[in-house]
């Protein structure tokens, strides 16, 4: 059963609902966001979604991540690489769009099971003397907003126009999402403790070997994903921004929206 959701995307009536529960969503083009990470079956259910997706026949827009670049080999990653797959040899019409660190305003009665890794960081800037981080906080990250993400798939699906148009320019074709700038976890930081209105903000650091048994004691933790935490996760947002004409916001200014109540 689908049902109305808050999501801020310009001119589009957001539903969300059960993916399996649906036989047809009588959409012209279905955005595929959904996906597990931390359930212990993530991988079998994301597969059976993005089955389900493509058994519709309708234009795809899905949602990978960036993590298809990890040189780090672990799960997650691979499975994304395999469907990523799936969608280009469906035969369907698609775009695959994979964001770097996404982040936004909180959403009003959202409770997320998962709570999102930057509302966290932004808690632990407010409250605590100095914020943990995994090594020594100088790998980088390219975080996008998600008004930028959700702004290029809606620039994207326009392309397709009234006469649904598989050749479409920007269609047929993988993107990263990032922001403009690569900042190190330092730099992330510094920023987000300006805007809690602190002048310096201490790191705690933890090394790799301590987060990784940390990890297996607490919840929305995987120790296989902690080794990759000290790594680069950089990306090129010019093809997207090319493609879509959607120019990406700095983390400066885009972060604001993480301290907005939701």
């Amino acid at each position: 059963m689908w049902r109305t959701t808050a999501l801020r995307l310009p001119g589009v009536e957001a539903v969300h609902g059960d993916v399996a529960s649906i036989e047809d969503p009588q959409s012209d083009v279905v955005v595929h966001l959904a996906a597990k990470v931390m359930a212990d079956d993530a991988i079998d259910q994301n597969r059976a979604m993005l089955d389900r997706v493509l058994d519709w026949k309708r234009p795809v827009v899905y949602a990978s991540s960036t993590v298809v670049h990890w040189q780090t080999e672990v799960a997650y990653a691979r499975s994304r690489r395999e469907d990523e797959a799936r969608v280009r040899g469906s035969g369907l019409p698609f775009v695959i769009v994979r964001p770097c660190a996404p982040y936004g305003p909180r959403i009003a009665g959202h409770q997320p099971a998962h709570k999102e890794s930057f509302h966290t960081l932004v808690d632990w800037v407010r409250r605590l003397p100095a914020v943990p981080v995994v090594g020594d906080a100088r790998y980088r990250r390219q975080p996008v907003h998600v008004d930028d993400f959700n702004g290029a798939i809606l620039a994207l699906i326009a392309q397709r126009g009234a006469d649904s148009d598989a050749r479409a320019p920007g269609w047929n074709r993988a993107y990263d999402s990032g922001g403009p700038d690569a900042l190190t976890m330092r730099e992330v930081i510094t920023i987000l403790g300006g805007h809690a209105g602190r002048l310096w903000t201490p790191l705690l650091r933890v090394p790799t070997s301590a987060a990784w048994l940390a990890a297996h004691a607490l919840p929305n933790m995987r120790p296989e994903l902690v080794r990759t935490f000290a790594m680069d996760d950089a990306v090129d947002p010019l093809p997207l921004r090319v493609a879509s004409g959607v120019v990406p916001r700095t983390f400066e200014v885009g972060s604001l929206d993480l301290f907005a109540d939701g």
